[in-house]
């Protein structure tokens, strides 16, 4: 089988019949994984509620960023997992304000974090105290 092109997922590949098809891969995080991203986010929000009074989405996406990209780096979270992460981090930052950010905008969210390139330890400074 011939891989041509990957996109979101899907790997588009030439059959056996010489047609194009499409093989859909799902990458799905471990409870383990999700339960560190789930800690480490606890971590730094009250941290930033401690802090500063608040937890704004701007601290969330300078955290976010960091984190995912840590987490690759340093093997806790596959690099095909990262999107998935980004969207469990985004869904637990929406529930703490109250769902007011739409499916779609999440989706948009989590796209723009799992492309991030950031990795800033101060800002993960406190999930590690």
């Amino acid at each position: 089988m011939l891989f041509t092109r990957h996109c979101l997922g899907f790997f588009l590949h030439l059959c056996p019949t010489e047609r194009i098809c499409c093989t859909i891969l799902v990458f799905v995080m471990k409870d383990t994984t999700k339960e560190t991203l789930r800690s480490d986010f606890e971590k730094m929000m009250r941290h930033a509620l401690q802090k500063n009074g608040d937890f704004g989405f701007h601290i969330f996406g300078d955290y976010a960023a960091s984190v995912l990209n840590f987490y690759v780096g340093s093997s806790i979270l596959g690099l095909a997992e990262k999107r998935e992460a980004a969207l469990f981090l985004a869904s637990l930052y929406n529930t703490g304000i109250n769902n007011v950010i739409n499916q779609q905008d999440l989706q948009e969210i989590a796209d723009v974090l799992a492309q991030d390139p950031t990795l800033n330890y101060q800002v993960l400074a406190p999930i590690f105290d």
